[in-house]
């Protein structure tokens, strides 16, 4: 089993656990970097008797739409689902089948068309989909995975691009549960949702089947080819569970931890025991309307380094997007914007990307999304506040 690394606050731990790297996105923009300020200096402001209750909010801000239609790639027949933000060029990646298999490559600050990635020849083959969700890694490698209804019969196939100007080659080929026998109709359907972390030898591709509430992580020893293990989680309603508790929406959490949803079913959030292969997920936080989080938020993106949460809401009329706050392990609401675009996403599948100071959308059927993540305004005062407050402590010092 290769060993993997645990980064935190900068530092790296050796670790022989498969499941263990924390993706921690580079954020070089001041503005992300002074709410994280604003969280510090409040709590030195009531370390030193200052009673500030209310908490420095981040709110998204529209930055620009593409509609379908917009561009040959946008349409409306279900045919866009896989999206994520490249942290080494900058740009967005988006996969489309709509006439036939196609990666853009956007601008991610103004949505501007790139081109397209090269996707060699009779490389990507196999699958219902041969090419449906896309992720990329810390070190821009993108991979992007087919769609399988059943992966002992017809595998599950990853590509990887080394970066946006190199043909794919094949990472993965097979079952990513390792042949467990995973509990439930659709147990061995592995596509419809991923995620990516780290990068090199420490790249993570996390799965969740489509139905038995189980999941798969793919790991690395070379940073080119991927080997599989089941992870068995308590998200399955019954044996016999036809669509997963956790089949539509994965992210990686902190740690050794996910986060899953699927349309109309909780949030949760699960810890995975990676001490005997398959692993065990636990569920350590299960989140619903009655927690504020709606049962029909199907779509999720995680940035641990904020400690953000986004979720696309599929309801009757134009879709929505929330914002949480997941610092203290419950989603905290943040901010709630409406999609600007009106179609039915009936099979809730699509994507949400964090990047920088940013945060993407891919709505199926509603087009691309993109929002700037900016601090309230209170957020300065706060700063402010802090800022009186260790003036206070050194002038009690002297």
């Amino acid at each position: 089993m290769p060993g993997r690394f645990l980064a935190e606050h900068g530092q790296v731990i050796l670790l022989d656990k498969p499941f263990s790297f924390v993706k921690m996105a580079p954020i070089k923009l001041n503005r992300l970097q002074t709410m994280r300020s604003a969280k510090v200096l409040l709590a030195v402001a009531a370390f030193c008797g200052l009673n500030i209750a209310a908490l420095a909010q981040i709110q998204l801000q529209p930055l620009w739409t593409l509609a379908p239609g917009d561009r040959p790639y946008l349409t409306t027949d279900n045919t866009q689902r896989g999206m994520d933000y490249n942290p080494v060029t900058g740009h967005l990646l988006l996969a489309n089948r709509a006439g036939g298999l196609s990666v853009a490559i956007l601008d991610a600050t103004t949505g501007a068309d790139l081109g397209a990635l090269n996707l060699g020849t009779g490389i990507i083959t196999g699958g219902t989909f041969t090419g449906n969700m896309l992720g990329v890694a810390n070190d821009g490698a993108i991979y992007l995975g087919n769609l399988t209804l059943n992966s002992t019969t017809t595998p599950f196939k990853l590509y990887r691009w080394a970066n946006e100007s190199a043909t794919p080659t094949l990472a993965f080929e097979g079952d990513p549960s390792a042949g467990i026998a995973l509990g439930g109709n659709n147990s061995k359907r592995f596509g419809d949702t991923f995620d990516v972390r780290g990068a090199g030898t420490d790249t993570q591709v996390l799965l969740a089947a489509r139905g038995g509430g189980d999941a798969a992580v793919l790991v690395t020893g070379d940073g080119a080819n991927f080997v599989g293990y089941g992870i068995a989680t308590d998200a399955g309603a019954s044996a016999s569970d036809n669509s997963s508790n956790i089949g539509l929406g994965v992210a990686f959490g902190e740690g050794n931890t996910f986060w899953g949803t699927a349309l109309g079913r909780s949030l949760r959030h699960i810890g995975v025991d990676v001490g005997v292969s398959p692993f065990a997920g636990t569920t350590v936080g299960n989140f619903t309307d009655a927690e504020g989080v709606p049962l029909n938020v199907t779509l999720i993106g995680v940035d641990t380094s904020l400690g953000l949460l986004a979720g696309v809401e599929l309801v009757t009329g134009p879709d929505k997007v929330h914002l949480f706050d997941i610092s203290s392990g419950t989603p905290v609401l943040l901010d709630t914007k409406t999609l600007t675009v009106d179609n039915a996403n009936l099979n809730g599948v699509g994507a949400v990307a964090f990047g920088g100071d940013k945060l993407f959308v891919l709505d199926c059927n509603n087009g691309v999304h993109a929002y700037q993540l900016v601090p309230e305004p209170s957020t300065y005062v706060l700063i402010g506040l802090g800022v009186g407050a260790l003036w206070l402590v050194r002038q009690r010092k002297r």
